[in-house]
């Protein structure tokens, strides 16, 4: 702690600058490069927070500082897309560690440029201006350099079981018109990140029925493409309102049931395709998510069953 109130203020008003001038413009870079975009790609989640990092490099002079901004920023450009509706929460908090990184990243590099040079001068208002000036140009040049890999979304299928202690016709039945989910739920569906499954509905039976299930935010349409009764059934989606839709979206989902030492397995799968780059980042994330839904509704499934055996 500094021994001279002034300075302390000063440097407490230096990192709240610095914060709020980063968050600027990882909103208005948001705006411009995000705002009527079907994919999201390295120049939205890494080169737009560099810059912002680069210029909070150029107005503090700290380690510590530099951090204390690049999380300030985040955290205040995060609240702002939320608050007004410009993206979802797990969205945005599945981005900020990225964002976080690429500032703090940048920031020290300017850091170490002003030990190397021996130069206070980087954070006056010319170096500032020349970043400024020519940073829409690295945001544009990271956007075009990855546009080929953009051109059609990533296809991911995840699976996940359970073994139930059931017959497969009983589970059959209660797969298909899903009357309520009350399993336990993962966190992050218990922290509001993702959607809550409620239940499904189910018009006909066969191929060419259609399916519908009930979110807390939302509903996903599917169309049934495979019958094979007790054993097999699978779903094309052919519409949602679930909220990120226009990042990623849900294509495929079925059950697959196979006895196993007397028991059920009941394998979920789904196949989402994403917009959202860089893979590398994002697909782990992604699976996680899809694998916290999947969790929900088998345990929903499993403890249906077993309530449904007691009575």
């Amino acid at each position: 702690m500094s021994d001279h109130p002034s300075e302390s203020s000063g440097l407490k008003c230096g990192v709240l600058w610095a914060s709020g001038i980063s968050a600027l413009l990882m909103v208005l870079g948001y705006y411009f490069v995000a705002s009527e975009r079907t994919t999201l790609g390295s120049a939205i989640f890494i080169a737009v927070p560099f810059v912002a990092g680069l210029t909070i490099g150029l107005l503090v002079n700290n380690i510590k500082h530099i951090a204390l901004s690049g999380l300030g920023g985040c955290v205040f450009a995060m609240s702002f897309l939320i608050v007004m509706g410009m993206e979802g929460i797990f969205c945005a908090l599945m981005a900020a560690p990225l964002a976080m990184a690429a500032m703090i990243v940048a920031g020290l590099l300017v850091h170490v440029a002003k030990i190397i040079f021996k130069k206070d001068e980087f954070n006056s208002g010319k170096h500032l201006a020349i970043l400024l000036l020519f940073s829409p140009l690295l945001v544009a040049g990271v956007d075009k350099a990855e546009e080929p890999r953009r051109a059609s979304p990533a296809a991911v299928t995840i699976s996940d079981s359970i073994r139930i202690a059931a017959t497969a016709d009983r589970i059959w039945e209660a797969l298909g018109p899903f009357e309520s989910m009350d399993g336990a739920k993962p966190f992050l569906l218990q922290l509001g990140a993702l959607p809550v499954p409620r239940r499904c509905t189910l018009e006909g039976e066969g191929r060419g029925s259609v399916r519908t299930c009930y979110f807390d935010k939302g509903i996903i349409m599917q169309e049934v493409t495979a019958w094979q009764k007790p054993s097999r059934m699978e779903f094309e989606i052919t519409g949602d309102t679930l909220p990120g839709n226009q990042w990623l979206t849900f294509s495929k989902a079925g059950y697959e049931l196979t006895e196993e030492a007397g028991e059920i397995r009941v394998t979920r799968h789904t196949t989402i395709e994403s917009r959202l780059w860089p893979r590398w980042y994002w697909e782990p994330i992604e699976r996680l998510g899809v694998r916290s839904e999947h969790d929900f509704v088998l345990q929903s499934l499993s403890q249906k069953l077993r309530l449904a055996k007691r009575d």
